[in-house]
């Protein structure tokens, strides 16, 4: 592999194959989708090339450590290349010696990578780039740079590849909505179009295959941070923000609706807000472990008895201010996003519609402090939100926690499913659950509690670059990590 870390674009090898570049471009024109590779690249086909610019540089002395360089890195080396508001937001969890340890471990238990391309066009400052080593593992690198001289990392992890998304048809793409560039990513055929809300396209791609088999579904990238396909947006950012981004988008877009909009955790939040806000736009609801519109007023008051008055007060401040941009890049403001939600819901409630609210039954973390309060409590809203409507369902997925289209997808499948279903019928309840586990079919009871513990398996579990071990004997704190997968600079 060659890595300059001067000159005109840096060059790393690659297998050998028919250079064959799709439609979708950057707006000069140099990045285009190769299918030989599965990976958008710069110019070429035939190459792995990086920009040149700042962020190609830094890019290269990243790919030069997991290429091998790695086993002589020094701390100093780190600190020149990482900014200082990293190290100050992440401290001990993320300095420089820990990185030091996680490229070598990396290397020590997985080989070296080498460059393969970019998972969307990459942008001035940030991209993430793609990697692969010798048995055929691909990874992701996620880096973003700072807007000042000199330009050095603020943003990284190495993570599980994301799937290459190629837009392709006609309402996928990236969409001006007025000076911002939204992307946006839809598949399947028919109505009424299932909409997920939260996250990324890529958290959504299986989920979203398998719904298009019987209706049309989007999905889009909340902008911010190296992950999100869609432009920078100004932040802190609001619900009303999000409402209106994809308002904007399904229009310019024109994906036809009515639309069924499926929530996860906060964006859940913003279903709800959507649904008020345009009511005649919205048939159904689907929200998976959704954010109450009072979750955080009623849990600090749920903890107010239970804790000395100044570890309250500085709960109460954590929960009103948004993150620092490089632990949320999004920085959503979710204090004011839940008032938002609150009055609009006061104003226009929702009116009649099939909804299903899927709700966790598992805690992220079991040995938090006030855990069983604090599952009491989530509980006790998702029963709210599921009679937001009448004839609104609560369905418990017994085998998950937080993420549960990850965890236990067929629970969100069927209950998408059910809704349009409904929809479709001109009926405002949803149709009896019906699930399908290992191909036979089974029934979840109909009530206004509806439990599921079949017990269906998780995700699959994926690879680990650097297993539980290694990150030991590496000296990573579990906090700093996404999942197994990965080691990261975001929670």
């Amino acid at each position: 592999m060659v890595l300059l870390l001067a000159g005109t674009l840096v060059a790393a090898t690659v297998p050998a194959g028919t250079a064959t570049a799709a439609s979708s471009t950057t707006r000069n024109n140099q990045a285009h989708y190769c299918k030989q590779v599965d990976a958008y690249r710069i110019t070429t086909c035939a190459k792995a090339l990086l920009p040149p610019s700042p962020l190609g540089r830094q890019l290269a002395w990243v790919l030069a450590q997991l290429a091998g360089e790695a086993a002589t890195l020094t701390q100093a080396e780190v600190r020149a290349h990482f900014s200082a508001e990293f190290f100050a937001v992440w401290g001990e969890e993320l300095s420089p010696a820990v990185l030091v340890a996680a490229f070598q471990q990396t290397i020590a238990e997985r080989g070296t990578f080498t460059l393969i391309g970019f998972s969307y066009p990459p942008r001035a400052r940030q991209a993430l780039a793609l990697v692969q080593n010798t048995t055929g593992e691909r990874g992701a690198i996620e880096i973003g740079l700072t807007s000042r001289r000199p330009a050095q990392i603020e943003y990284f992890s190495l993570q599980e590849a994301p799937p290459t998304i190629v837009p392709r048809g006609r309402h996928s793409g990236w969409f001006d909505i007025g000076g911002r560039r939204l992307f946006l990513r839809c598949v399947g055929h028919g109505r009424p179009t299932v909409v997920f809300e939260g996250g990324l396209t890529t958290d959504w791609f299986e989920l979203q295959n398998q719904v298009s088999s019987f209706t049309r579904v989007c999905s889009w990238d909340h902008p911010n941070g190296p992950w999100s396909r869609s432009d920078p947006a100004p932040t802190p950012r609001t619900a009303r923000d999000f409402v209106a981004d994809l308002h904007a988008l399904l229009r310019v877009a024109r994906v036809p609706g009515p639309y069924v909009l499926a929530g996860h955790s906060n964006g859940g939040l913003f279903t709800q807000l959507y649904a008020s806000t345009y009511p005649r736009q919205v048939a159904g609801l689907v929200l998976i472990d959704a954010v109450h519109p009072a979750y955080h007023q009623r849990r600090l008051a749920m903890l107010k008895p239970l804790v000395p008055p100044e570890v309250w007060q500085a709960l109460r401040r954590d929960a009103m201010t948004p993150q620092p941009r490089l632990l949320d890049p999004e920085r959503v403001d979710i204090w004011t996003s839940e008032r938002q939600a609150r009055q609009a819901l006061r104003r226009s409630p929702l009116r009649p519609m099939p909804l299903v609210a899927v709700a966790r039954g598992r805690p992220e973390d079991p040995d938090a402090a006030f855990v069983v309060q604090d599952e009491r409590l989530w509980r006790q809203l998702q029963r709210e939100l599921a009679h937001l409507v009448p004839g609104g369902r609560l369905v418990i997925a017994t085998e998950s926690s937080h993420d549960i289209q990850h965890q236990q997808p067929e629970l969100v499948l069927d209950a998408i499913g059910d809704v349009v279903q409904a929809v479709r019928a001109g009926d405002l309840v949803p149709t009896d659950v019906t699930v399908h586990a290992r191909g036979a079919l089974a029934h979840v009871p109909t009530s206004p509690q509806a439990t599921s513990n079949r017990g269906w398996p998780a995700r699959r579990a994926r690879p680990a670059w650097v297993d539980a071990a290694a990150w030991r004997a590496a000296g990573l704190p579990s906090s700093a990590r996404r999942s197994t997968w990965c080691w990261s600079a975001h929670p």
